[in-house]
């Protein structure tokens, strides 16, 4: 909107009623001031609301060169109109006849659309849910809307009662906050606390934001005076409830992983440490405080490395790499790894992701664990070594017939070494090939039925003697052990002289036979060739 002084003395000249002195083109009482050839007439009009008389006056002055003075009106102010001929030229002056201090000449058409703008904005305010209020410079309260006077009423328990000058609900709330910024969160109290809409303590929760206000005609400056401040209270019960019931949750989760034997970090999106328990303390060495000051991910794992607590890099650029590739890994829930420390302890560490694009590491003391591995797996080269220097072949399969251990005798004897296979033989294939290398006998097909019987059934040792198809005398020894675990050892021996090796037996054997143990037949059958 523009705006012209009225204490400002205006000139128009005409020469046969066209303009030819300067105006500016926001002149405000000609309409079109780019229009010179209608100023005249756009003139007069814009003159007519300060006096009726003006349109006849400067029509006379037109036709015959009469002059003339009119004092018009403007609100209160008093207007000087002249008019007057002088070498072939005609000026109109408009000029103040007293100071008008502060007023300022606003066009009617403006004037509504301020009126209508006014008009609009205090609709606007009273319908709005929020409570707002301003202060003056002395800090009291000289107007506020609809909903704060709702507040009010909420607060005190009154309805329908006029409040004048009106109550400041929020001063010593927001003293207490102290807040010396521009916004605060302050909780209010009522005095008869009502059923619902409240915060999780009763009180009614808000977020106050202040802005301040310049005085009418100041412009924007580093520093600009204030005539006072404008105050809007937004709701924000659901927003202390949820926080308080987070703050609760981690506080609950805290307690819990306080109690975990295993060191757990979580970092939030941006990679700053915002959990931890007292495990990693104990694990990691590094100070609780530091850790309290919400490190990066690369700050933690840095110092992780200079307190000598995961494995020593062999250079810098790849011990960055490899911090990517952790922050990577753990993004996609795939890190796990086996830390071995110099001071000789082992970490497993895992990295998981966490929703909203958190991860989180965890570490684990697995010293123990490693080293009753490193026991474990020395004492069955050792067992193993014992066994290899057994001249008996032996071979242990397990509950699932499934060849667990065997010897160097074993793979000696059989022409095979199980152990040189990264799967396991089933006992299926070990006894196809003690088969193929030996002559036909029925305790092949008694050793099937031992090994398939259900596990947890009764089984009893067995022994036998077969003959190997290259002569040799081989005993056969079946011995349970413990959790369902079958041990198997061949002995074998050269034939004697003149010995020969028995005629193969049948598969299907009659029933006589079959009562009869293989042991005992054959027995009988050296007897025979003896005799």
């Amino acid at each position: 909107m523009d705006r012209i002084p009225q204490d400002a003395m205006r000139k128009y000249v005409f020469r046969e009623n066209y303009l030819i002195s300067d105006v500016e083109a926001t002149d405000w009482y000609l309409a079109d001031p780019e229009d010179r050839a209608g100023a005249w007439r756009n003139l007069a009009l814009g003159l007519e609301h300060l006096h009726p008389d003006i349109r006849r006056k400067m029509d006379r002055l037109s036709r015959h060169g009469e002059g003339f003075l009119l004092i018009g009106r403007l609100g209160q102010d008093e207007i000087s109109l002249s008019g007057g001929f002088e070498d072939g030229q005609i000026t109109i002056t408009v000029s103040p006849l007293t100071h008008s201090g502060q007023r300022s000449i606003v066009d009617h058409d403006s004037l509504e659309r301020l009126q209508e703008e006014t008009k609009t904005l205090r609709h606007a305010m009273e319908a709005n849910p929020y409570p707002i209020w301003r202060h003056d410079v002395d800090g009291k309260i000289i107007w506020a809307n609809a909903a704060y006077f709702d507040l009010v009423e909420r607060l005190r328990g009154e309805t329908g009662v006029v409040l004048w000058p009106i109550p400041d609900v929020f001063c010593d709330s927001l003293a207490e906050a102290g807040a010396q910024e521009d916004k605060a969160r302050v909780g209010l109290l009522p005095d008869h606390p009502p059923s619902g809409g409240t915060g999780p303590d009763g009180k009614l929760w808000y977020e106050v934001r202040q802005h301040r206000t310049a005085p009418v005609g100041e412009t924007a400056e580093l520093e600009p005076p204030t005539d006072g401040s404008l105050y809007i209270a937004t709701p924000c019960n659901r927003l202390v409830a949820a926080e308080r019931s987070l703050r609760n949750f981690v506080q609950t989760l805290s307690k819990t992983f306080a109690h975990l034997p295993v060191g757990l970090a979580i970092f939030d999106r941006k990679r700053e440490l915002i959990l931890f328990n007292a495990a990693l303390v104990e694990l990691s060495t590094l100070d609780p405080r530091w850790l309290s000051g919400r490190p990066s991910l690369f700050e933690f794992l840095d110092q992780l490395r200079d307190n000598r607590r995961m494995p020593e890099p062999r250079d810098y650029r790849a011990w960055r790499s490899s911090l990517i590739a952790l922050e990577k890994g753990a993004e996609n829930g795939n890190y796990e790894e086996i830390w071995n420390l110099p001071d000789g302890q082992s970490f497993r560490v895992l990295g998981r992701p966490h929703p909203d694009g958190a991860v989180a590491l965890i570490f684990e003391n697995i010293s123990s664990e490693m080293s009753l591995t490193r026991k474990f797996r020395a004492d069955m080269e050792i067992y193993q070594s014992a066994l290899d220097h057994d001249e008996q072949a032996i071979a242990i399969f397990n509950g699932n017939g499934e060849l667990e251990v065997s010897n160097a005798a074993y793979a000696m004897l059989w022409e095979d070494d199980p152990r040189e296979r990264l799967t396991r033989d089933d006992f299926a294939q070990a006894l196809q090939i003690w088969e193929g290398r030996c002559l036909p006998h029925l305790v092949w097909e008694e050793l099937r039925q031992t090994m398939t019987q259900a596990q947890g059934e009764v089984r009893s040792s067995m022994s036998d003697v077969v003959w190997m198809s290259d002569g040799r005398r081989l005993n056969i020894y079946l011995t349970p052990l413990k959790s369902g675990r079958t041990m198997i050892k061949f002995r074998t021996s050269l034939q004697k002289s003149g010995q020969r090796p028995p005629p193969p037996q049948a598969v299907e054997p009659s029933t006589e036979t079959r009562a009869t143990s293989p042991i005992t037949m054959l027995m009988n059958y050296a007897t025979s060739q003896n005799g």
